[in-house]
């Protein structure tokens, strides 16, 4: 295969998958703008998951596409939140640390939550599909809706739970034969 081949097939791919692309794309940049703490991860966040919720339906991937409703709901919160303002024209929220019992109460509420979107999702999936395949989404989708919570709160916790959630999701994409 010689550059222009090789070049052809790049382009193609690109004129294909435009829609993926563009969500991959305006999803690390609103990772990127979140690290600055810039209010612009909102609405380029909620380009990224509108895209990802069609994607994610028409793959089959139910509890991805709820995920990603929520996300576009908690871009909007956030993108208020992070825009509130005090009596002194100060922001209303800055980063901060989740104290013992909040780490605590995050912890119950990601277990109690897979549960439910678990049961919440079982009469949508495919009936060929493994039990794993179900509770790992569910999982997945509970440690997300956690993760933004926290992230239109300004809290440091979500390192941790991001880190989580980009393993888990990759052990799924792993096991569905994705990746």
């Amino acid at each position: 295969m010689d550059i222009e081949q090789a070049l052809a097939i790049i382009w193609f791919y690109l004129i294909d998958n435009n829609i993926e692309i563009t969500a991959v794309v305006s999803g690390v940049m609103s990772v990127w703008l979140a690290k600055k703490e810039s209010i612009w991860l909102y609405p380029v966040g909620s380009v990224s998951v509108s895209l990802w919720i069609y994607l994610c339906w028409i793959g089959f991937l139910y509890g991805q596409s709820i995920i990603n409703m929520f996300f576009l709901i908690m871009n909007l919160y956030g993108w208020y939140n992070w825009s509130r303002k005090n009596d002194n024209n100060q922001k209303e929220i800055s980063i901060s640390r989740n104290s013992k019992q909040q780490n605590i109460t995050v912890t119950i509420s990601a277990l109690v939550l897979s549960m439910l979107v678990y049961f919440c999702l079982s009469p949508f999936q495919v009936q060929s599909e493994l039990f794993l395949y179900v509770a790992l989404e569910s999982f997945i989708t509970a440690l997300n809706f956690i993760a933004m919570w926290l992230m239109a709160w300004k809290r440091l916790k979500i390192g941790f739970f991001g880190l989580l959630v980009m393993h888990c999701v990759y052990l799924f994409l792993f096991i569905k034969n994705i990746i």
